[in-house]
């Protein structure tokens, strides 16, 4: 058998310590695109992290599904050149400044590829790089949700956002081409707000995301009470190891609850969902719980997600269960009832969760954002599992109707799922890599 030869694909990043590579967030694109290049055998992926970092990075790395050493690589500068740059030319680089262009050094010295990938339009060191790069845009939130960010933080003549649209532009604008993850983004962001070239852009939507692989229990998609319990079993087993006492013997695959993956920010509107919840049991006397990763960030006023579980007191009805590893993640989500994300602003095209839901068996409803209409535009069937964001009880509603019959509203939405998986993690990393090396055809509207 032939042996291809692996083109080498550098991942550069200044996330700090404590960060998620597989799971959790924007980041864990990282860990789809590895994946999918280990699908297809043509890239090793080199990730460039600080050092000290990398071991936990490998940590998190070694739970996808690729080879260490073969698929994905782990670098960080030696304790050795680390000293010797600084002698040589911390005082170039003060304060900020001085890790990325460490690390710069190290890659264009130590590190051999043949392109780089760029996570963030705001890790400024990439300009520093020799090779090829091309730069991710996931998308600039703040231009389209202005309001809920702190005013003299963010918004001040020397705030973060001001700032953060000219650091964006210029590494942006740097790199020989410009990822984005939609063309809502594209047109919006990079271009109308970031004054980018629309040919420097390159459109690449995900693949949607596959949690059946996670739980080999289940076959064909199908959830059934003995995939539920097998599911339920491993929800416990974590709140037993973690010593959440309200959920070691907690019946999961009895109690009807909706899920809600996402971190609580600004647009994710984890607090209306939960509104949704407080209302069906308190007003409604409605037999349903809420659990989600969002954390719950006490005292904070830009989230109305506190006031709900703490002021309302609902801790036993709305459950927090942050930073879930892979498998318990889609094993609440094999549990639930329902999936919601009534997210106000995605960057991609659908959500990330919607797409992992119906992998294994359970529908997700969706809060309707230019996310979702991008969506809709090649799967309008989807439209009745939508709801407008800000409506509270149109959400109660649907999760009503849904709950009633949840497998009905799981088979609407599998055909959707499936077409979208003809264009698997593999094409998509394909089309980085490329976009990295020069030799992508470009595209106006999809990968």
């Amino acid at each position: 058998m032939l042996k291809v030869e692996r083109a080498q694909i550098g991942v550069w990043s200044e996330l700090p310590p404590g960060s998620r590579w597989a799971n959790e967030g924007i980041s864990r694109i990282v860990g789809f695109l590895i994946e999918g290049g280990a699908e297809s055998g043509e890239f090793t992926f080199h990730v460039l992290v600080p050092r000290g970092m990398a071991e936990t990075v490998r940590m998190d790395l070694r739970t996808l599904h690729a080879r260490e050493n073969i698929d994905w690589v782990v670098d960080e500068p030696t304790r050795d050149f680390e000293q010797q740059w600084h002698a040589r030319h911390s005082h170039q680089f003060p304060g900020r400044a001085a890790m990325p262009a460490l690390l710069a050094a190290y890659a264009n010295d130590h590190i051999k590829v043949d392109g780089w990938i760029n996570t963030f339009p705001h890790f400024t060191g990439s300009r520093l790089l020799k090779q090829r790069k091309v730069a991710m845009l996931p998308d600039a939130i703040a231009y389209d949700f202005p309001i809920g960010w702190d005013n003299t933080h963010h918004w001040g003549p020397e705030g973060e956002f001001v700032t953060w649209r000219k650091i964006a532009h210029d590494t942006l604008a740097d790199a020989q081409a410009v990822i984005a993850h939609s063309k809502h983004v594209a047109n919006r962001h990079g271009v109308k707000l970031l004054g980018l070239d629309g040919d420097l852009i390159r459109v690449v939507p995900h693949a949607p995301p596959d949690l059946a692989p996670i739980l080999p229990f289940i076959e064909n998609r199908q959830k059934t009470p003995e995939t539920r319990k097998e599911a339920a079993g491993i929800l416990r087993d974590y709140a037993a190891v973690q010593g959440i006492d309200y959920l070691r013997q907690f019946p999961f695959e009895e109690t009807p609850f909706a899920a809600l993956a996402t971190q609580d920010r600004v647009t994710k509107n984890v607090g209306r969902a939960a509104e949704a919840i407080h209302r069906m049991v308190r007003r409604d006397r409605q037999n349903i719980k809420l659990v989600t990763t969002a954390p719950v960030h006490s005292g904070a006023s830009w989230t109305l997600f506190p006031g709900v579980v703490e002021g309302q007191q609902t801790q036993r009805d709305i459950l927090s269960l942050p930073d879930l590893p892979r498998e318990v993640h889609a094993a609440l989500f094999h549990c639930a009832s329902l999936v919601i994300h009534p997210t106000f602003y995605e960057g991609i095209v659908g959500t990330l969760t919607f797409y992992e839901a119906v992998s294994i068996g359970t529908p997700c409803i969706m809060g309707v954002g230019p996310h979702v209409r991008e969506l809709l535009e090649t799967a309008p069937e989807l439209k009745p599992l939508t709801f407008d964001p800000y409506d509270v009880e149109a959400m109660i509603a649907l999760i009503r109707n849904v709950m009633s019959d949840p497998n009905k509203a799981w088979r609407l939405q599998v055909p959707a799922y499936e077409n979208r998986r003809k264009r698997g993690w593999d094409q998509v990393a394909r089309a980085y890599a490329q976009a990295a090396l020069g030799t992508d055809r470009q595209e106006k509207q999809y990968a």
